[in-house]
């Protein structure tokens, strides 16, 4: 994971508030695995680098960088069976 400092630190320790986490790349390859297994990777270490804990969250976060056919899917997938997600 890439993540950089806004400053020097001392001892080699940067404090969280201090570091830039880039936010996850949208993911449009719907038929790439290695893709998807990718972003899925990318998403849970930045859930850890963040301290995103509330699944609802983490949810709504991962969906909302999805783009192109993978979004028009779970769009119809979202709007269809929604009241079982909840």
């Amino acid at each position: 994971m890439r993540a950089m400092a806004n400053q020097a630190s001392v001892g080699g320790a940067i404090p969280v508030s201090r570091v830039k986490i880039p936010k996850p790349n949208p993911f449009y390859r719907a038929r790439d695995v290695k893709a998807l297994e990718n972003f899925i990777f990318y998403l849970e270490q930045y859930f850890k680098a963040t301290n995103m804990i509330i699944e609802e969250t983490k949810m709504t976060l991962a969906t909302m960088h999805l783009s192109e056919d993978v979004e028009l899917w779970w769009r119809f997938w979202y709007l269809t069976f929604k009241k079982d997600v909840a």
